[in-house]
C-alpha cells in the first residue's frame, strides 16, 4: 500500500523507475516486454475472475475494496492494476528498429496530458515508428497520459527528455524530412511526399513551437481554416496529419 501510493507521484515514479497500469482491459494487455513488479486486486474482482492467468507473469496481493479505492487513480475502480518497471527508449536504438520508410511525431514542451496520450494513441493507430517528446514536456508515466493513450503508450517506442536541435539534427542524419506545424506554414501537408521518412514536428498547446525549434524545420505545415479559426487544439492538428501519411501510404 505505501509504495502504491508512493507511485501516485511523479517524484515517487522517479525515484523507484516503477509506475501503475490500471484497469482490466489494460493490465490483461501489457505486452510481454514490459517487467510486471506486482498485480493488485480488490476482494471483489478477485471473487469473480478466474486469477489463475495472472500468476505466471507476477505475484498478486488481493486487497479489501475500500483499501482499493484510496490508492485507484480513476473514479470508479475496475478492481485491478499492475506495477510495470519503467522503460526508457534512445533515439540510436529506436532509428535502428524502425521500418525503412518509418515516420514519427516529435514534440516540443507538449505538456497536457491528454494530449500527449493522445497524439501517443493516434501515432500508435497511424503505423508510426514511435513518439518523441522534448525535455520539459509531461510526463510520461502520468496515469493521465496513460489512460488517454488507450495502452498504445506500451506498444511504441516513446523517447523521452531530448534536446529538439540535437534530435533533429540525428533524424537528418538518419534520412528524415522534418516538417513542422506552424500558423505561418506555407506548405499545405497534402502537398508533401509522406511516403519516404519524416517526421512531424508539433509545439506546447498555449505558445506553440519556438522560433529555435521552428527554424530547424525542413518545411513548415499547415492545416487548411474553412471557418474562422486560428488554430486547432495540438493534440488534433497532429492526428490530422499523422492521418494524411495514412491515407497517401494507403492509396
Amino acid at each position: 500500500m505505501r509504495r502504491l501510493k508512493q507511485l501516485k507521484t511523479k517524484k515517487g515514479r522517479d525515484e523507484t523507475g516503477l509506475f501503475v497500469i490500471e484497469g482490466e482491459t489494460f493490465v490483461n494487455e501489457i505486452p510481454h516486454q514490459w517487467h510486471i513488479i506486482q498485480y493488485v486486486a480488490a476482494e471483489h474482482f478477485a471473487a469473480s475472475r478466474d486469477m489463475s492467468r495472472y500468476k505466471h507473469r507476477a505475484s498478486m496481493e488481493v486487497i479489501k475494496n475500500s483499501q482499493f479505492k484510496t490508492i485507484s487513480d480513476t473514479v470508479t475502480p475496475q478492481g485491478i492494476l499492475a506495477i510495470c518497471r519503467q522503460m526508457h527508449w534512445g533515439l540510436t536504438d529506436t532509428f535502428a528498429n524502425a521500418s525503412p520508410n518509418a515516420f514519427f511525431l516529435l514534440a516540443e514542451q507538449l505538456n497536457d496530458p491528454g494530449n500527449i496520450g493522445a497524439l501517443i494513441r493516434t501515432a500508435a493507430a497511424a503505423g508510426a515508428g514511435g513518439v518523441i517528446l522534448s525535455k520539459n514536456s509531461g510526463e510520461l508515466y502520468n496515469p493521465k497520459v496513460l489512460r488517454a493513450a488507450a495502452g498504445a503508450a506500451l506498444r511504441l517506442p516513446i523517447v523521452t527528455d531530448v534536446d529538439i536541435d540535437k534530435t533533429i539534427a540525428a533524424m537528418r542524419e538518419a534520412g528524415y524530412a522534418t516538417y513542422a506545424a506552424h500558423l505561418h506554414g506555407d506548405v499545405l501537408p497534402y502537398d508533401l511526399n509522406l511516403k519516404a521518412r519524416f517526421c512531424f514536428l508539433v509545439g506546447n498547446e498555449t505558445h506553440g513551437l519556438s522560433p529555435e525549434a521552428a527554424a530547424l524545420a525542413d518545411a513548415w505545415v499547415k492545416l487548411p481554416m474553412a471557418g474562422e479559426v486560428e488554430s486547432l487544439n495540438a493534440s488534433v492538428a497532429g492526428s490530422i496529419l499523422l492521418y494524411e501519411a495514412v491515407r497517401q501510404r494507403l492509396g
